[in-house]
């Protein structure tokens, strides 16, 4: 029988981080935390094996939540869809990402954005 757990650390993150400070977290999460977690363990707990994995995590540059975008089925679906507009790839956490995303690409914008509500479903 084997028993499996998981640790995971999430490092601190900014609200206004580029992509090169995440790099540079994952890179000290890679250098620094992991090595100590890891002596920690060995000195311890005799016997428990240790493995590093590290996810890519999306950060929306505007609002510093997880991004996240629609999928073709989300964009057609109205229960997911922000409006008849939305297509695949749109932002969903928040109405910045959304008005930037569209703008770019002669979308237009959000009857929410026109009225200033912040904060997307």
């Amino acid at each position: 029988m084997k028993i499996n757990g998981r640790l995971t650390i999430t490092p601190p993150i900014g609200a206004f981080w580029t992509q090169a400070d995440c790099a540079d977290e994952t890179a000290t999460m890679r250098s620094e935390v992991w090595p100590a977690v890891r002596k920690f363990i060995a000195e311890n707990y005799p016997g428990y094996g240790l493995a590093f994995t590290a996810d890519d995590i999306a950060i929306c540059t505007l609002c510093g939540l997880e991004f996240e975008a629609l999928t073709a089925d989300e964009a057609a679906d109205e229960a997911t869809r922000q409006d008849e507009h939305s297509v695949e790839g749109e932002p969903v956490c928040c109405y910045a990402a959304i008005g930037e995303f569209r703008a770019e690409r002669g979308i237009p914008p959000l009857v929410e954005e026109q009225r200033g509500i912040g904060g997307a479903a």
